[in-house]
């Protein structure tokens, strides 16, 4: 992140800005590569089109069961076993992982262009059908923003489980996590027309708030401990 931007910290006017203030704009009319993601889903949208992108994203989760999420992670395994895990529940089972990460690490509009994630963006539409429009973005916005949240959710949940000897210990472990060390610390907002981060690890703001606030939230942290309970 970029430490000249202004910084906002206090846990109310955090929700205050979540709650009123635009995203940053992107580039709406590219129509391909990591560009056209960003033009075509909810998280990079505001009012009526990310109403509309959000519901899309929305109808994915609600055919997922947590529960079975947290059965399928504890079987699941490799670096990458979180991705894997939400890519066949949605059943895009020739999905490149590793395609995946390698957008996620060029999603958001501040970092730079990468013509291997281009590629990789196009690979993924090709994954779910083929078709570039708002539906397929949504699929892949869900795996895009799972991957390195749930990563970083992960490698700091690590931390705490020797701490935590709770009956359901992952979740008790993931729950303070998100409440002390969220994976996602900031997100970025236009206020006034100046573009701040917004601090997201206090009061907690780890899932976010207002309209963009995580839908899957109890969707990520049911593989999360699936895959801790795998490895414990």
């Amino acid at each position: 992140m970029n430490a000249t931007l202004p910084l906002i910290t206090e846990p109310a006017r955090v929700r205050e800005v979540l709650a009123h203030c635009p995203m940053p704009p992107v580039d709406r009319g590219a129509t391909t590569g990591i560009a056209w993601l960003r033009a075509q889903v909810p998280r990079f949208s505001n009012d009526d089109e990310h109403r509309r992108r959000r519901a899309l994203v929305v109808a994915e989760l609600e055919r997922l069961e947590p529960d079975s999420l947290r059965i399928a992670a504890r079987a699941a395994d490799g670096r990458l076993a979180h991705v894997r895990v939400l890519a066949d529940a949605l059943g895009l089972h020739g999905i490149s992982a590793e395609a995946v990460e390698l957008v996620a690490a060029h999603y958001q509009p501040h970092t730079p262009d990468n013509p291997a994630a281009d590629r990789a963006v196009e690979d993924l539409v090709a994954a779910c059908g083929g078709s570039a429009d708002e539906a397929t973005a949504a699929r892949i916005s869900l795996l895009v923003q799972a991957c390195q949240a749930t990563t970083d959710l992960l490698a700091n949940a690590r931390m705490l489980h020797d701490q935590i000897s709770e009956n359901d210990w992952a979740a008790a472990v993931l729950a303070r996590t998100m409440a002390h060390n969220p994976p996602v610390r900031r997100t970025r907002r236009i206020v006034d027309g100046e573009l701040v981060e917004l601090d997201l690890t206090q009061d907690g703001l780890g899932f976010g708030s207002g309209p963009h606030e995580c839908p899957g939230q109890a969707h990520a942290l049911a593989i999360a401990a699936g895959i801790l309970e795998a490895r414990a």
